[in-house]
Formats: structure tokens, C-alpha cells, sequence
């Protein structure tokens, strides 16, 4: 079966994006713990961060920083938090790598 963000990546449901690259897709959060709120996800398939090979990694960090820094700027707020959760112990929902954007509010 697809995983969800498999779905969103081959467009068979439909997401908030609000960037996209051959590596890796970045979409609104439907359940926003602040506004702006963000996901970016590799496009290459791993479980989690016990899984993903070294170079998704690199990319997937450094992206979702860049983009994190572009967002709060945009937001006009100063900070963000940046979240993984891996397994369902830490509260992982979805089975493929993930990293949230939280921007701080104001």
C-alpha cells in the first residue's frame, strides 16, 4: 500500500506545496500547530531517520533549514522549532521520513 506522503509526492491526493525539487517536497501541515506550519519529506522512500541514507539526510536537513529561514522571515517571527519523530514510541504517525517546520508565533 502507498504510504500517505507517497500519495502527495505522485500527486494522487492532493497537499499544500509550497516547494519542490527532484529530492525532496514541502507541504503545509493539515493539523498546523502554529501558522506556517510545514512538512519537508524526501522523495526518496526511508522509515525514518534509523533508515535514510546518508546523502537523503544531508539534503533533507539543509533544505529544511533553508526553507524554515524563508518562512520565518515571511511570518515576521524570529524562530522555529524543527521536529522528527521516529517510531510510533515518539509519536510517529506517518512511516516515511519526515522533518515538521514549526515557526514560533508571535
Amino acid at each position: 500500500m502507498e504510504d500517505l506522503f507517497l500519495k502527495i509526492i505522485n500527486r494522487t491526493i492532493p497537499a499544500n506545496i509550497i516547494y519542490e525539487d527532484e529530492k525532496v517536497i514541502a507541504f503545509l501541515d493539515i493539523k498546523p500547530v502554529t501558522k506556517g506550519h510545514f512538512l519537508v519529506v524526501p522523495k526518496n522512500y526511508s522509515k525514518n531517520l534509523k533508515t535514510i541514507n546518508e546523502d537523503d539526510l544531508q539534503y533533507l536537513f539543509s533544505k529544511a533549514r533553508e526553507l524554515a529561514l524563508e518562512e520565518i522571515k515571511k511570518l515576521n517571527v524570529n524562530g522555529f522549532k524543527l521536529l522528527v519523530n521516529n517510531e510510533k514510541e515518539s509519536g510517529q504517525e506517518v512511516f516515511h521520513t519526515h522533518v515538521h517546520i514549526i515557526p514560533s508565533e508571535k
